[in-house]
């Protein structure tokens, strides 16, 4: 089979899953079937991924051309629609469908018995397509599209259970945030076709249509600059980057394996996927680079704080969602572009694995996702303690995992372009670290402290003060699939949730190798024609065996400090806290004040819905009104000739008369 059947195999096929679903299985309550083909639907879009990618393997420069078509013409404008493959195309579509294949397999296993099963499997075909066509997409205004119906699922599976109302106010919160990026995103859109006429991604790297666009420059900053710039604040709210990073960890309300879908390959993958398809006309725009860079590096340290306080187990690995995806930002603003995926696509496989860890213990807990209430369940939960343990040392950055090899060419990156800079990504190597070995210990060590009931028991009581102060957060129990612990004591999973532990943690230890020296190639792999000026010397950097031992023992340093404080516990928590005077604790705590600030101020205040009051007025009475306006001078315009147009000869005969008459006295008075 070419390669377009098999591209357009790719995207329709969940497609198809999601219509049938939706037309056919649920309405005929046939509820199991649903898995099943959104299962099958998936797996032969990850076939067909696999071939494609075989394929561009054996095409000189890696890239397929692929037919466009019109999609809509008036007069001279036309609008092309259609799919390109690249050698970036081609790895994001296996991520994107090897890792969603296996988070469906667990969710048969993870959702059985709830309600809601059909449309939460309708709903991941529709989410599985939407990122696909994203990936896909050849132009501009297509991936727009998709970019759009990517956030509305995203709203859809983060308000799964929609009775809760936190998760229903988690939903709605996502889906604003991401907004005010979106709109950066659209006026990007708007610059670039107002200064080059067209929408095709191919088009835009051309020397002349970045001349052109260079050219519409105003307040000292060229149309490249603005048009990226836009196109990154899209970016910011989908990968959830400072300022508009508030919306994932609340996200967590939806079911794990939504949340493993989101972290790893679909919604916050997006905005680094759209910053690495565009970066031939980033790199044109220094500016907007280091700005990148910057936002990055920052994003990256803040959250790996935020990680080191919570509590919840879910939380724990969104905030180090939200770091990682600072580190890859941060790799596309120094020039890294294939260091960039090449995170990327590691970091999808071992933040699925850890998701979907943190699913099944929730599951042999009864139902919590509160660390403080697990402990001890390495005994009794060995495949998931194992498959864990693996993706918390790729996370942490020890050799040879496949996050050390990744993470070690953003640091390369970094230390060759700002050593302000490669500082922020190496405390934030030390940051994680201890993190990820505070989850580990606080969930696998010592012993088993009552999952959800004793969870429930403390909440009616009095607050449950183990392994830290603060106040315990609200209940967010999955109930609808169970869970193991409680009155029968934790156990392992069923094997259709370990299973896809056991096939993550592959990839998450060897996926590293790609692009190992003398092993791999996987940033030439990326570099295509149409990247190879932007990337430059940047596609892969020599290994630097200093700058490795350096970043392995910050790593090691993090691990033995949090095995010192929640492993052998010689060291308290509090003795850091009480050298502070509490504040750097009461600062993570409250998430530096940016939620109270977006929600209390700007929203319960009404400083948000001042602005909007006053859009709204500027819309009605400004655009609308002009609109409006027009509409009705040319009804009075019509009703007035209208008049004139009574069907009588005679009027019109009289008329004429008249005319002519007045024509001569003119001829006459000018004579």
């Amino acid at each position: 089979m070419s390669a377009e059947p098999l591209a357009w195999l790719i995207l329709l096929a969940p497609l198809a899953a999601f219509l049938l679903i939706a037309a056919v299985t649920r309405p005929a309550g046939q509820h199991l079937l649903a898995g099943w083909l959104t299962i099958l639907a998936i797996g032969v879009s990850f076939w067909a991924s696999l071939a494609i990618l075989f394929t561009v393997m054996a095409t000189p420069g890696h890239e397929l051309a692929l037919n466009d078509y019109t999609w809509l013409a008036l007069g001279g404008f036309e609008l092309h629609i259609g799919l390109a493959i690249d050698s970036l195309t081609a790895v994001m579509l296996v991520v994107v469908t090897g890792v969603s294949l296996l988070v469906q397999v667990y969710s048969t296993g993870y959702l059985a018995g709830d309600p809601g099963y059909s449309r939460y499997f309708a709903t991941m075909g529709l989410f599985t397509f939407s990122m696909l066509g994203l990936v896909l997409a050849d132009n501009l205004l297509l991936l727009y599209v998709f970019w759009e119906l990517v956030g509305l699922c995203s709203y859809l599976l983060i308000g799964f259970w929609f009775h809760r109302p936190s998760a229903a106010m988690a939903a709605k919160k996502a889906f604003v945030v991401t907004r005010f990026g979106d709109l950066g995103f659209l006026i990007a859109l708007l610059i670039i076709y107002a200064n080059t006429g067209t929408f095709t991604i191919a088009e835009l790297f051309q020397h002349d249509q970045v001349e052109r666009l260079a050219m519409a420059g105003f307040l000292g900053l060229n149309g490249v600059t603005w048009a990226t710039l836009g196109l990154f604040a899209g970016a910011v709210g989908k990968s959830a980057q400072f300022p508009l990073h508030v919306w994932l960890p609340d996200a967590m309300e939806g079911p794990t394996p939504v949340s493993a879908l989101i972290h790893a390959a679909t919604m916050v993958a997006a905005g680094v996927y759209l910053v690495g398809r565009m970066f031939p006309l980033f790199h044109h725009s220094p500016e907007t680079l280091a700005v990148v860079a910057f936002i990055g590096a920052f994003t990256a340290i803040i959250a790996a704080g935020l990680a080191l306080v919570v509590n919840d187990i879910k939380r724990v690995m969104a905030y180090s969602t939200i770091s990682q995806l600072g580190y890859m930002m941060l790799a596309l603003g120094v020039g890294g572009y294939a260091a960039a995926f090449f995170h990327l696509m590691n970091h999808a496989f071992f933040k699925a694995l850890l998701f979907l860890g943190a699913g099944s213990v929730s599951h042999a807990a009864g139902g919590t996702f509160d660390m403080r209430y697990m402990g001890g369940l390495r005994k009794v939960m060995p495949w998931t303690f194992g498959t864990l343990l693996l993706a918390s040392l790729s996370l942490a950055g020890i050799p040879p995992f496949s996050g050390f090899w990744s993470k070690d060419e953003i640091l390369g990156e970094a230390f060759v372009k700002s050593w302000p800079l490669f500082l922020l990504a190496l405390a934030t190597v030390f940051l994680t670290a201890f993190y990820v070995t505070r989850m580990m210990l606080m969930t696998f060590w010592h012993d088993y402290r009552g999952g959800a009931e004793a969870e429930a028991h403390d909440l009616q009581q009095t607050e449950y003060a183990y392994l830290g102060p603060g106040p315990l957060p609200a209940q967010q129990h999955d109930d609808a699939h169970g869970g193991a612990g409680g009155r029968h004591g934790p156990a392992e999973s069923p094997w259709v949730m370990v299973a896809p532990l056991a096939i993550l943690a592959v990839p998450a230890v060897l996926s590293g190798f790609l692009n190992l020296p003398g092993i791999g190639a996987f940033g030439e792999f990326l570099t295509t024609h149409s990247f190879a000026e932007a990337m430059g010397e940047h596609a892969h950097l020599p290994f630097d065996p200093v700058l490795a031992t350096v970043s392995t023992i910050v790593a090691l340093t993090g691990i033995w400090l949090g095995w010192t404080m929640y492993g052998e516990r010689s060291l308290s928590p509090d003795v850091f806290g009480k050298a502070f005077g509490g504040i750097p604790y009461r600062v993570l705590v409250n998430k530096y004040g940016l939620d109270q600030l977006y929600e209390r101020y700007i929203g319960q205040l009404g400083l948000l819905e001042g602005v909007c009051t006053a859009l709204s007025l500027g819309d009605r009475y400004g655009v609308d009104g002009v609109v409006n306006g027009v509409g009705r001078v040319t009804r009075l315009v019509g009703a007035g000739l209208r008049r004139i147009e009574t069907g009588q000869v005679q009027l019109y005969g009289l008329s004429i008369f008249i005319g002519v008459v007045a024509i001569a006295a003119a001829v006459l008075f000018r004579g």
